[in-house]
């Protein structure tokens, strides 16, 4: 089998930023037969890599995330290079996106000039929304207010179904439906009186 690159993305918890964590690891026989190293290339012959953020269709490009080019070496400096284990590439990247379900491609160019690609990967980022529940949450906990609280409480239970309804949707591939709960919630927590999404 060729060699298959593996990635990581995860954001944090502010929500405005993410990390990178390569994670093709090195080859082997029995379980990792898309990893660095013989007979597949190693970190040493890259020419080029890049990861690629674009939206779930895939058709419009976000991000643009360089692991190596002129400039930039995320793999020689790292612990068992070049067929290096699991690592954090980028750290703290700057994330600028709103809540959705985004497509990864992972490019990954080596001498001379054969280009290999992660298998399709989609990441989904609700972490505005989540953070939007927190916030009513700890909210509702301090309200003394039986009326207020009620109304609390039903914020709350629309966004967590909301919530549980984006998950179920995108473990099944229903992206459309995903994305559309996702607008959903955020036009719930954007018109919240007194709270936007996570500044309750």
């Amino acid at each position: 089998m060729a060699l298959v690159p593996k990635i990581k993305f995860c954001i944090t918890n502010k929500c405005d930023k993410v990390n990178l964590y390569e994670e093709t690891s090195p080859y082997t026989a029995t379980n990792n037969t898309g990893g660095w190293g013989t007979p597949n290339p190693n970190t040493a012959s890259i020419t080029d890599a890049v990861v690629n953020i674009y939206d779930y269709t895939g058709n419009s490009l976000l991000e643009s995330i360089p692991f190596f080019n002129a400039t930039t070496d995320v793999y020689s400096g790292v612990a068992g290079a070049p067929t290096p284990g699991a690592f954090l590439a980028v750290s703290n990247y700057s994330w600028t996106q709103t809540d959705g379900i985004f497509k990864v491609e992972y490019l990954v160019t080596v001498d001379p000039g054969v280009l290999y690609t992660n298998e399709t990967q989609r990441v989904l980022f609700i972490c505005n929304l989540e953070n939007c529940l927190h916030s009513l949450k700890a909210k509702a906990v301090t309200e003394c207010d039986s009326k207020s609280l009620s109304k609390l409480k039903d914020k709350i239970d629309q966004i967590e179904l909301i919530i549980y309804g984006i998950k179920s949707a995108f473990s099944c591939g229903d992206f459309t439906t995903a994305n559309s709960l996702i607008e959903s919630g955020k036009k719930i927590c954007d018109n919240l009186c007194d709270c936007g999404c996570g500044d309750c």
